[in-house]
């Protein structure tokens, strides 16, 4: 009998295991039914050609090009943006190519299998090496904030890789079958020597649960290992990015029904509401609904205060 804790998502719950146990790695494939089949017994999965070349070449360009334009910032520059290993954060705001991966067929697919259809953009990163490493990154679930009980994915990660993924190069060390241990071992990282490095090329969609234990590896070459991270939650988990504050106002008006819903202007339902404002809803309690951002927000002695947006024209000026 399918468990009760996963009827509002298509996703199939593996038995849990009594102890530790370690599988190996999943092998990739283009089946996205095995795909599915992966992510349920070993946590994660790997998806073989995901992106053809014309789109790796793009994310490349495009994901570089951010990375250089961030660091001439000096001093305004965002955190990390001068790490080894760079972290470019909130791409929702930074290009179309970028975007599109929110709405593509795997992201739907796969997030929708683990997390509904219903399910959230948590962040949208990239990630690329700017220089060798020294250690590996602290094995970590990427639900941590989540109890350690709960027997059911409330995140997933998809990994679209513009560069081959190889141990040499700090590919992500993992441990297949994680997600099925026992909840007093989904508290602390376990031992470093469990875990293996994947090695996939690029093009490959790498998918995981949020309960599986992983983290980046050594990178012992420097090269420019680049990936864009589409983090997803269910619906009522908070996201990593407050989109309603660093979300572009044009961002939203140019969005596709589906990618509004994604960053979250849409209702789960009394979730996400913004009650008060005079603004017209399709439901009045429970429901999914569109939501509408007001011109005016109501205060003390119903005040009208009206809603500042951030915008592509309201740039920071030089001295």
């Amino acid at each position: 009998m399918e468990s009760v804790a996963h009827r509002q998502t298509r996703y199939i719950p593996a038995a849990p295991f009594p102890e530790p146990k370690v599988l190996p790695l999943p092998e990739p494939t283009k089946d996205l039914e095995q795909a599915k089949r992966d992510l349920t017994e070993y946590g994660l999965c790997l998806i073989a050609e995901g992106l053809v070349e014309d789109q790796i070449a793009r994310l490349r360009t495009a994901l570089s090009e951010q990375a250089r334009a961030e660091q001439s910032l000096g001093d305004l520059a965002p955190l990390g943006a001068f790490d080894k290993k760079l972290i470019i954060s909130n791409l929702v705001n930074k290009g179309a190519d970028f975007l599109a991966l929110v709405e593509h067929s795997l992201t739907t697919e796969i997030a929708g299998y683990m997390l509904g259809k219903r399910f959230l953009l948590s962040s949208l990163t990239g990630h690329m090496f700017n220089g060798s490493t020294e250690r590996p990154q602290l094995l970590h679930r990427d639900q941590g904030q989540v109890p350690g009980s709960v027997d059911f994915p409330a995140a997933c990660n998809l990994f679209y890789m513009l560069d081959d993924f190889t141990a040499k190069d700090g590919s992500t060390c993992v441990i297949p079958g994680s997600h099925r241990w026992p909840a007093e071992y989904q508290v602390s990282p376990p031992d470093e020597s469990l875990a293996v490095q994947l090695e996939a090329p690029a093009g490959t969609v790498f998918a995981w649960d949020g309960r599986l234990w992983h983290g980046t590896g050594v990178s012992k070459t420097g090269n420019p290992r680049r990936n864009i991270a589409v983090y997803c939650c269910l619906p009522w988990v908070r996201q990593q990015e407050n989109w309603g504050v660093t979300c572009l106002q044009e961002t939203l008006d140019e969005a596709s029904p589906m990618l509004k819903a994604r960053l979250g202007l849409q209702s789960y339902g009394t979730l996400g509401q913004m009650n008060g404002a005079g603004v017209q809803q399709s439901e009045r309690s429970l429901g999914n609904f569109d939501v509408v951002i007001p011109d005016y927000i109501n205060g003390e002695n119903a005040t009208l205060h009206p809603m500042q947006r951030t915008t592509r024209t309201r740039v920071q000026k030089e001295d």
